[in-house]
């Protein structure tokens, strides 16, 4: 659910941020037709309702994800035992969906069950982005400080009449830090620090428009005081080797100068007047980019697949040639420019499941992998296995009833960092039924 059309409205909704801890607390942060609300579920108050309904109704979604998450862990833990066992075992996911004793629902991954709770939560706010954030309000330009700094409105989930209301919180310290936690903020090591690019303030950079798949969103291509347009990369604090892998890629590439279509790097924006600490930096932006996964269709002439199919082993192989590792080799990574020509995006490394084998991560032969999968797609359009691997492409949550708007800035996208697994965080003490039938259980009690 990174940006949602609704379909009763014209209302774009972005998702920011999705949070929630051991009291089933939740909180959702968005930006609706550029306005920034937070709404916070607290199921304590939704349990002061005459009708349980919707307090059991959001039980239901805050533990469904918890739950979720925990097989998700277990399963996680079992995948190398089963590994050891058998290692020719192909399995496509970590996720075990069998059902289990309880007959549960287990066919619930955890990035679906968020998509849930966030769809949920957002019901809360229909009334409160109708009056305060409609959708045929005059956009206001921002800087890119501004989009991460702007005023937030906070509001707390409850129940009123039998519906979803939101109430309007005042705001406060505790409130703001919040937020302020939101903005990307990364301290550079000093070979990184002494590249010959200019460092950009915040205030100077114009956000044009949001990167809204995967989440969370952001600003994405942006515009200098003098009209130069970059597309933006956010650093990810909680994973800082990929934003260092990929700099240093960039950098090489550039020094040997090889022949072959990749953004270059352009600067850096600076968290505040910090000379050591960045937001995120600027690369060169691509007139009309279409990901390669777009053009993996029949309509899509044989002449030009056969050529992108082409360009994109030479590209490879020049990398490799140059000891360069891509990294996360598959067609989203390659995109197509308004004159048809491929360029080959992403250095910070990882995998996709569907495209390159966990074991085969960050390695030649898994770009490899990759790239016989690309160009097998390219010859073979329309292959079932091809439409599977690509809808699987993100590590994030692809939301079915979302509508994606591609835009320049939603190329060159910042993978979320994936769930840190912490056993204490997840695991239930004491019991093997579900985390929402025991918080029925203590409340019928």
């Amino acid at each position: 659910m990174s940006q949602i059309e609704s379909n009763e409205s014209n209302d774009i909704v972005h998702i920011l941020h999705i949070s929630y801890d051991q009291d089933d607390r939740s909180a959702l942060t968005i930006l609706a037709n550029d306005v920034r609300f937070q709404i916070i579920a607290d199921p304590e108050s939704l349990r002061k309702s005459s009708d349980k309904t919707l307090y059991y109704e959001y039980l239901d979604k805050v533990c469904g994800l918890r739950d979720a998450e925990q097989r998700e862990y277990d399963a996680a833990i079992q995948k190398p035992k089963k590994k050891k066992r058998n290692e020719s075992e192909d399995r496509d996911s970590a996720v075990d969906v069998t059902a289990d004793e309880n007959g549960e629902d287990e066919d619930q991954d955890s990035l679906s069950a968020e998509v849930v709770l966030k769809k949920w939560l957002l019901m809360g706010l229909t009334s409160v982005i109708a009056e305060c954030a409609p959708p045929d309000r005059a956009p206001e330009p921002s800087s890119l400080y501004d989009w991460y700094h702007g005023p937030t409105y906070f509001y707390n989930l409850t129940v009123k009449s039998g519906t979803l209301a939101a109430e309007l919180l005042e705001e406060n310290d505790e409130l703001d830090a919040r937020i302020e936690k939101l903005s990307p903020r990364l301290k550079m090591p000093q070979y990184i620090q002494k590249i010959n690019v200019p460092w950009i303030d915040a205030n100077d950079l114009t956000v044009q428009s949001e990167v809204d798949f995967p989440e969370p969103a952001h600003p994405g291509k942006v515009i200098t005081k003098d009209g130069e347009v970059y597309f933006f990369k956010p650093v990810v604090a909680e994973e800082p080797g990929p934003t260092k892998r990929e700099i240093s890629v960039l950098q090489k590439i550039e020094q040997l100068n090889l022949n072959i279509k990749v953004p270059k790097l352009v600067g850096f924006v600076a968290f505040e007047n910090s000379k050591t600490e960045v937001m995120g930096f600027l690369l060169t932006h691509i007139e009309d980019p279409t990901p390669l996964t777009k053009m993996l269709k029949s309509s899509v002439s044989e002449e030009k697949r056969a050529a992108w199919s082409k360009k994109s082993r030479e590209y490879v192989e020049t990398l490799h040639r140059h000891d360069i590792v891509w990294g996360d080799a598959k067609a989203d990574n390659f995109i197509v420019d308004k004159n048809d020509e491929l360029w080959i995006i992403d250095f910070g490394g990882s995998y996709t499941e569907g495209w390159v084998d966990p074991k085969l991560s960050d390695t030649m032969e898994g770009d490899e992998q990759g790239l016989e999968k690309v160009q097998q797609a390219l010859e073979h359009p329309g292959d079932d296995r091809v439409s599977r691997r690509s809808s699987s492409d993100r590590s994030t949550t692809p939301n079915p009833s979302a509508t994606v708007h591609e835009t320049a800035s939603s190329l060159f996208v910042t993978e979320a960092p994936r769930r840190k697994w912490s056993h204490e965080e997840v695991t239930i003490e004491g019991s093997k039924e579900s985390s929402v039938k025991r918080r029925r259980r203590e409340t019928d009690d």
